[in-house]
């Protein structure tokens, strides 16, 4: 009986020891530590983030996959204006730019996202008159706004026509059919 006894006992001991090495990989998982070759399913869930912008810029240009400038104002002596975008943990979705210009949507682009960080940009040609504000959108497939930047056309300063001392008047400019 005795030995029955102990057995008993060591076998209670071993299901504790195991309870607390569960308990403790469990333990390890929550706090994202790998057990061995083993990742925990926690650890993976924890790095899991959703989709999101992370930079919505107008541009004049586009030079190694950036913008070379972040714009607000843009004169009229400009005719082409781009949108940028930097967008994280959105593969395989599909997202759309949408141009407004008083209200109106005037231009629509879509993308579809093929990888964890995606830069696009879409390029709207201006037409001088078209002053005011501008806004662009990033929206993805479920018509969710995931973006907005705003930036303003105006009339470029008028040249000065007062001659200046020892300057010469520019030639006009030759036309071409």
């Amino acid at each position: 009986m005795g030995r029955i006894y102990l057995a008993a006992l060591g076998l209670a001991t071993l299901l504790v020891a195991q309870g607390a090495r569960a308990a403790g990989q469990v333990a390890a998982a929550a706090a994202g530590i790998q057990d061995g070759n083993r990742a925990s399913n926690t650890a993976v869930t924890a790095r899991k983030q959703p989709g999101q912008v992370t930079q919505a810029v107008f541009t004049t240009g586009i030079k190694h996959h950036e913008p070379v400038n972040n714009i607000s104002v843009l004169t009229n002596k400009h005719r082409h204006v781009y949108f940028f975008t930097d967008l994280r943990h959105m593969t395989g979705q599909t997202v759309t730019h949408r141009w407004t210009y008083k209200g109106k949507v005037v231009a629509q682009v879509k993308f579809k996202v093929g990888g964890p960080r995606w830069r696009v940009y879409s390029r709207k040609t201006l037409n001088p008159a078209w002053l005011g504000e501008w806004q662009a959108s990033v929206v993805d497939a479920n018509g969710i706004t995931l973006g907005v930047s705003t930036f303003e056309y105006s009339p470029a300063p008028a040249a000065s026509t007062t001659p200046h001392q020892g300057s010469v008047a520019p030639a006009a400019p030759a036309s071409h059919p």
